[in-house]
């Protein structure tokens, strides 16, 4: 049997496991709806940039062009892989990699490429022994991300200068409900009008904007611009997850806490109760003797 001591000090540490706990879980609500809000404030832009790219796709505009064919998979797979750097998140680490497993097995090269974004995702993937072609760490702020991208774009285009990349796609966790999160893939290269379609819809009205820079300098840029934001928006979707994760987490280890700090109060007042009475039960008997 635990003595009193023991069980003071047992309280005394999970009051402070408690306590801490709260505060994960209040940090986790507040980088959600930090994340959530900058993935919200992407959408318009994304949606502006996909429609111009439909329609320089189409070429002059006066006619529908031919829809541009899927990879012929000749090159090399480079996937994007977003998971994070810090546990205390379920099982989101696990569920990514498992899903980026799907999406390299099911390529038909060989040859597939990975970068891991997430020191988590870069150690689970070594030990499924895939090769990582580069690694990055997460920025613990919502402003880290664009030097994260530049980056990203940078090894990117290395990657594709050094190696026959045929398709290069983003693989990550994104919030599906208040705490819950599911996989999902994006294209980022080649950039394919059923793409922008799927995103967008068609182009809303039958009128066709026009444009007075060239076919090509327009197309550069739009696809310069539509790959940036992709990238932007996928780690804020994956950050964005990872927290409602870590909520969810946060949120039954407060209630585990709750039920562990029950019964060890439950626990202490009976002993502290068997304690009183046992020493009542002295006085008695050795008053009773005195008495005799």
């Amino acid at each position: 049997m635990a003595t009193l001591e023991s069980l003071v000090r047992k309280m005394k540490s999970v009051d402070d496991l408690q306590s801490i706990v709260r505060t994960m879980k209040a940090m986790a609500a507040a980088n959600l709806r930090q994340y959530e809000r900058s993935v919200e404030s992407l959408q318009d832009y994304h949606h502006t940039v996909a429609l111009g790219l439909q329609i320089v796709l189409r070429g002059n505009g006066a006619k529908m062009a031919p829809k541009i064919p899927l990879p012929r998979k000749k090159g090399a797979l480079l996937a994007v892989v977003i998971g994070t750097d810090y546990g205390f998140a379920g099982q989101f680490n696990e569920e990514i990699i498992q899903y980026a497993l799907q999406v390299l097995n099911h390529d038909p090269n060989s040859d597939c490429q990975v970068i891991a974004v997430g020191g988590q995702i870069a150690a689970g993937l070594t030990t499924l022994r895939r090769i990582i072609a580069a690694s990055f760490s997460l920025p613990s702020s919502l402003a880290g991300i664009n030097l994260l991208v530049q980056r990203l774009l940078l090894e990117i285009e290395r990657l594709k200068a050094d190696q026959d990349i045929e398709e290069v796609v983003l693989l990550f966790n994104r919030p599906a409900a208040a705490t819950t999160y599911t996989q999902e893939k994006v294209r980022l290269f080649p950039v394919i009008i059923d793409d922008l379609q799927s995103e967008t819809g068609k182009w809303p009205s039958r009128s066709i904007p026009i444009y007075t820079i060239g076919h090509e300098q327009m197309l550069r840029a739009l696809v310069r611009e539509y790959i940036y934001v992709n990238i932007f928006r996928s780690i804020a979707l994956s950050m964005a997850g990872e927290n409602a994760s870590r909520l969810a987490a946060m949120h039954a280890a407060v209630k585990k806490i709750e039920e562990v700090s029950d019964a060890l109060t439950m626990e202490y007042r009976q002993n502290r109760q068997n304690a009183i009475t046992g020493e009542l039960l002295d006085i008695i008997s050795g008053f009773e003797a005195l008495s005799q």
